[in-house]
Parts: C-alpha cells; structure tokens; sequence
C-alpha cells in the first residue's frame, strides 16, 4: 500500500513540473504508464478491500450465529437449572416428610414397647419383659441409623403380633406364681385369650391368675379347690375343660371370696384396704391424727350425750315438784336441808336422786340457801327480802348459770377442733402425698397411669380421713350444742320464776 502511494505522487509531481524541465524523450507515455500503473494498484487495493470487508462481514456473521447459539445454550442451561432447583426442593420436601414420618412411626413403636409390657398379664411378664427390654436397648443405641433403628422398633410389632397368634391358640410356659402368702411358687402357666391358668409343678396348687399387678414382676393365683385336678390334666395334656372367664379372673375371683355374689358396698370398703396398701408413711401419720381426733371427739360427744339424757330425767321430774312447789314457797324449811330436798316432804328418795341429777336443782339448791342466809337468826335477820337482796340472789343465781353453762359445754372444744382441723389434717397428708408422688415420678423420667393413679388414691384417702373426722363431728356439735342451748334457757326462765315467786311469798316487811 506504502509503495503504491509514493508512485501516485511521485507521477503528480511529474505532471505539474514545465515541460523544459522533464529531459525524457516521450513525457506523456510515461505520465500515462505511470497513471495506468497507480490506477491498477488502486483497483488492486481496492479489491483488496473489498476483500478483507467481507471477510469481516463473514465473521461479524459467524460469530452472531455463535453468539445466537451460545444465548439458546445459556437458556437452556437456566431452564435445566430451574428444573433441577424445583426437584431439589421437592426432594427436601419429600425428605422432611419422610423424616416426620419416621419420627411419628418410631415414636409409636416405642410407646408400644412400653405399652405391651405394661398391659399384658403379670404371668407373660416374665416372658416379654427382658426381649422388650434388648430390643429397646438396641433402638436406642441405633438412633444413629434411621434404619436399622426402624428394624429393632418394627421386632418389638413383630413380637407383640406373634403373642397375639399364640395366646389364641393358647400359649403354655413355665414360670412362677405368687401362692398363698405371696411365696413364689413354680409351674405352669396357660394364656389362652383373657384367662390365665396356673398349675403348680408339685401338684398342689392350681387355679387362674386375675390380671392385677402384684408389684413384684409375678402373677398372683387363686387356688379353685374345687376343680378336683382338672386344671393341671388340662395343661399338661392339651385337652380338657377350663374355667374360661371373659373378665380376665375377676368374676372368678369374686367368686371364690364371695359364693353366690359379692356385696357391692362391701366391694368399695375393700377398695380402700387396696388402697392403704400403697400409702406412705406421711399418709399414715396424717391417719393416725385423724383417728385420735375420732377417738377423742367421738367419746366426748357419747359422754356428754349420756350426761344431757340423765340430766333430762331429772329435770322432768324437778320441774314437776316445783309446779307443786311454787304455789307456796313458803312450805319450805330453808334451814332444813331435808325439807329442801324433799320439796317440803312431796318427794320421796327415788325422786330426791332423780331430780338431784339436773341443773335446776342445783339453781334451786343455790337459792334456798341465799334465802336461808338471809332469814335465819342473825344480825342480818329480815322479816322479807329487800329488793337489794333479792337482787344479790338473782346474781348468785345467774352465777351458779355459768358454772352449769360450763359444765355442759366441758368437752365440746375437741368436736370443733376436729372440725376445723380434721379436714386441714387429711389435706396436708394427701398434698404431701401428691408431692411425693409426683417427686417419684420426675426422677422415673417418665408418666405411667399404673404409677401415678396408686400414689394419689393413697393420698386422697387421707382427706377422706380428715373429712370423716369433721362431718359427723359437726353433726354431733351442732345437735349437743342445740340441746344445751335449749337447757340453758329453760333454766333462766326457771331463774326468773324462782326470783318473781321470792319475790311474792317474802316481801319486805319494813
């Protein structure tokens, strides 16, 4: 390009130099040669150009289409992205579901494990008892794995499933039984559907175990002294006829303790000898206060009962005397003790001990002699009774009223401190009860209906126990307190008679 360009100017200067100055003999030809030599370069290069434009255009064009290619690449790429982020998340979804799942079905075959050794018969106890606890034992050591996790859970589902097939069929295993006074006694046992049979190895014992719980990992055995052998030729030879009870022992039971039917009223005061059984020494003490409240209480109230009743024939019988009397008191010897006693001789012995039982007579005894006092010789002789006097009687009457009022209301104070503190009493025990229970309980680290509900039926009977100490305590307070309010109103009606009829038969003569 460099070169071809000097030419076309090197031939411009030719042209514009005079025509005296070029010394070539044919200046024109080479003017032309030299200008159809820079024509032809500048087609050539021009062609050149022309080239190398589209050669440039060419790849301007390549690479739109690469480009173009590239972008659907990259689309794709976004899409199969988006396809692969969706999948991704509905694999985590599908995954949390799983693990739910899981969690759900492991944790209910874990209440299951604990459920079945609960809630089979004491008898298969011994049985199951140690494969649930290996089989816990593993699952737990396996959280780890999900999966082998999910096998020891699944062996336990397994195992309850084979129990239910054979105690259908009826299952018979060799174990223990709790006989009479809770010794351990060898032999065999049968489950066949609700009912449990045992048959001693030594023959001497045999009969069906009822379901409930002995605490010690054994069934109990009711011994059927009847069935003659029966039992033990129907367990060990396969044929035979059982007892087969749907109530799981119970009905049987009930019926060896109590031919011919049980009692129901009974049946509940039995239940409260179960209940002890499980009480706590706290409980017991709370008892223990409650029945010396009773002890206490109860014979205060019998007490004092017999002492209203006797004093109520008495009065009965004084109070006849004196309407006999009070129509002239005079007749009366106050100085005499006799002629006081005997009302003026209207009242032979018997009546004179009757009547020296009530509280009138004591009211009446302290008036005759204040009257005595005041009418026998002396310096302080009257003909009558002033009525300074006859109000100093009324005081020493109203006071002999207090002194009676206090000796029938002696002993009350223990019914109505059994009323107020009975219940307060049972309440500590059975909070106290409760407290402990549920202390127990948060160490097992664990809820079990079967541990609970013992330990607080143990602890509520304490408040029964307050509550029998109050209720009929307050019954009994209320129908004495009764009584002796109506006495000591009798008898200040009778204080204000005996004071109007002084009054009458001994006026002041002054």
């Amino acid at each position: 390009m460099i070169p071809r360009t000097l030419a076309i100017a090197t031939l411009l200067v030719a042209c514009s130099l005079p025509a005296g100055a070029n010394t070539a003999p044919n200046p024109n030809e080479n003017a032309r040669a030299s200008l159809d030599k820079a024509t032809s370069e500048l087609q050539s290069t021009q062609k050149e150009y022309a080239d190398l434009r589209r050669a440039l255009y060419n790849d301007v064009n390549r690479l739109d289409d690469e480009a173009l290619s590239l972008a659907r690449e990259l689309r794709a790429l976004e899409r199969e992205e988006e396809l692969r982020t969706t999948k991704i998340k509905v694999l985590e979804r599908d995954l949390d579901t799983r693990k739910g799942e899981f969690t759900y079905t492991s944790g209910l075959l874990n209440q299951y494990s604990k459920a079945l050794v609960t809630r089979i018969h004491p008898a298969e106890f011994q049985l199951y008892r140690d494969q649930v606890a290996n089989l816990d034992q593993k699952a737990f050591t396996s959280v780890g794995d999900p999966k082998a996790e999910m096998i020891e859970r699944l062996k336990v589902l397994e195992l309850g499933i084979k129990r239910l097939a054979t105690i259908a069929g009826g299952h018979r295993f060799e174990g223990k039984a709790l006989g009479f006074a809770g010794r351990a006694i060898e032999g065999t046992l049968f489950v066949a559907g609700p009912s449990v049979f045992f048959a001693s190895t030594d023959k001497n014992t045999e009969g069906i175990s009822p379901p409930a719980d002995t605490g010690s990992g054994l069934p109990a055995v009711v011994s059927i002294n009847k069935s003659e052998g029966s039992i033990a030729k129907a367990i060990e030879s396969g044929k035979g006829e059982l007892p087969f009870d749907g109530t799981m022992g119970k009905a049987i039971d009930a019926e060896v303790k109590h031919p011919g039917g049980q009692n129901k009223a009974l049946e509940h005061v039995m239940l409260f000898g179960d209940i002890a059984k499980n009480m706590m020494f706290d409980g017991w003490v709370a008892i223990a206060i409650c029945v010396l409240m009773i002890l206490i209480g109860w014979s205060v109230a019998v007490r004092k009962l017999f002492y209203l009743n006797s004093i109520n024939k008495g009065s009965a019988e004084f109070l006849r005397q004196w309407r006999s009397l009070s129509s002239n008191l005079t007749a009366l010897d106050h100085s005499c003790g006799d002629s006081v006693s005997s009302f003026g001789g209207n009242a032979d012995a018997a009546a004179q001990a009757i009547i020296q039982k009530s509280p009138f007579y004591e009211i009446y005894h302290i008036g005759s002699e204040e009257i005595s006092h005041r009418l026998s010789p002396g310096p302080n002789q009257t003909k009558g009774l002033t009525a300074r006097s006859i109000q100093a009687i009324r005081s020493s009457l109203d006071a002999g009223l207090v002194q009676i009022h206090h000796k029938l209301t002696d002993g009350l104070v223990y019914l109505t401190i059994s009323i107020a503190g009975g219940p307060y009493v049972g309440l500590l025990g059975t909070v106290v009860g409760v407290m402990i229970t549920f202390a127990i309980i948060s160490k097992e680290g664990e809820v079990n209906v079967n541990a609970i509900a013992p330990g607080i039926a143990s602890a509520l009977l304490a408040t029964v126990a307050g509550l029998i100490v109050a209720i009929p305590a307050l019954f009994i307070y209320s129908y004495l307190n009764g009584r002796i309010k109506n006495t000591t109103a009798e008898i200040q009606v009778f204080i204000d008679e005996f004071v109007a009829k002084m009054a009458e038969f001994y006026p002041d003569k002054d």
